[in-house]
């Protein structure tokens, strides 16, 4: 299917939030237990989250102390992806095709670069989801950074999302 501009531009801000916001989830509330990798929110922390993300509770409920490995977390991001935001604000099946634009693969693979080269930074003291936010867009306005995001739309790997069709559709 074929989107306006506006329409699959202003989707692969809103997927892309949404998977950065899973991101934030997975690194400051994964805890390891009996070998395995649970996500455990405090409950005081979900009530912050249902106040200041109330379009992103759903994930947080799925998620929350539950075990987490690679696949669950793809899964969850590719249900919750058509949940959120398939059906009111976007049609469907669009998630399936902002997944193969190399602008998505571009911002999702640009701020996993954030993460890792900033993560002793991220790991000092617990941040928010806004501080992230803000800091990755302040970090993204560098010239370097933005020549680096055009060298990587017009090459980018697909490296990000892959949902099931069953799952997205």
């Amino acid at each position: 299917m074929s989107y306006d501009n506006e329409t699959m531009q202003n989707a692969i801000q809103d997927i892309s939030k949404l998977m950065q916001f899973e991101n934030w989830i997975r690194f400051y509330f994964i805890r390891e237990e009996d070998d395995t990798l649970y996500v455990r929110i405090p409950d005081e922390a979900v009530k912050r989250i249902e106040e200041e993300y109330p379009l992103y509770i759903s994930i947080v409920e799925e998620l929350n102390n539950k075990p987490i490995d690679y696949e669950k977390s793809m899964a969850t991001l590719c249900k919750q992806v058509v949940t959120i935001f398939e059906g009111d604000k976007y049609p469907f099946g669009i998630s399936g095709d902002v997944f193969d634009t190399k602008d998505f693969q571009a911002e999702m693979h640009l701020f996993n670069v954030w993460v890792q080269s900033h993560e002793s930074q991220l790991d000092q003291a617990f941040m928010d989801f806004s501080t992230w936010q803000e800091i990755f867009g302040e970090w993204r306005q560098d010239d370097r950074v933005k020549e680096y995001f055009e060298k990587l739309r017009k090459h980018a790997i697909n490296t990000t999302v892959k949902c099931e069709s069953d799952t997205v559709h």
